[in-house]
């Protein structure tokens, strides 16, 4: 509707006695970045609605496949006809567990070729359902202990310096083992560690988060010990 159009409205409605009318909507959360912003990527319900469109002219089957840390927990098929697909990340309300998952969507052609891929990444935080952690004390054993798979989350806007940075990048080096340099999508979002059944081990951590192209670093050093009771004797 044109300002014009509306002014006419309002006139019109006061000279007919309406009188001013006042509407209080519910507080909205409105994200303005598609690309940018961790909230596209992180799950806040247990049952998430994946949605797509059928982009490809000539597919008519897609396969969605997700996947976290733990591997593989969902493959579906669906045909054209649908657009969409409703996933549920865990049982229960709250998380248990953190993972980040991968989401992939394979077209398929009527000859069963794949025509087309759509990916996203999706992290379930403990914190987005109310249940965080505070610990204020810098030297208890909850910022630098790790028992299970780790959700790092990171942002190129913590820092001024790193504002403008477009990509990231987070160096994972165990002492007396290997190093791992994992670049990530982006200048913010979430990343996976695997550290449950994987060749990581036992140890300690230290960990490197920088942003390319600009100056600025966090770093971490996290022991990861055996679970179960240990003994030391003296």
């Amino acid at each position: 509707m044109k300002t014009k159009s509306v002014a006419a409205v309002l006139t019109a409605a006061t000279m007919m006695g309406a009188g001013t009318a006042v509407a209080v909507s519910a507080p909205l959360t409105v994200n303005t970045s598609p690309v940018a912003n961790r909230y596209w990527e992180t799950v806040y319900t247990n049952e998430v609605t994946v949605a797509w469109r059928w982009e490809a002219a000539t597919a008519v089957s897609a396969e969605l496949s997700v996947s976290g840390m733990r591997g593989e927990v969902l493959v579906t098929n669906v045909t054209r006809a649908v657009s969409n697909v409703l996933w549920r990340a865990f049982e229960t309300v709250s998380p248990e567990a953190e993972d980040v998952y991968d989401l992939r969507l394979t077209f398929y052609n009527g000859s069963g070729t794949a025509v087309g891929v759509q990916t996203s990444r999706l992290a379930v935080v403990k914190s987005a359902f109310g249940k965080a952690s505070v610990d204020p004390g810098l030297n208890g054993r909850t910022w630098d202990t790790v028992k299970d798979n780790v959700v790092i989350p990171c942002d190129a806007g913590w820092a001024e310096s790193t504002a403008a940075a477009t990509s990231s990048r987070l160096v994972i080096a165990k002492i007396g083992g290997e190093t791992q340099t994992n670049a990530l999508a982006g200048a913010g979002g979430y990343f996976g560690w695997r550290l449950r059944h994987s060749d990581w081990g036992y140890g300690t951590f230290n960990l490197s988060l920088t942003f390319p192209g600009t100056e600025g670093e966090w770093d971490a050093t996290l022991t990861r010990v055996p679970e179960g009771f240990i003994l030391s004797v003296r």
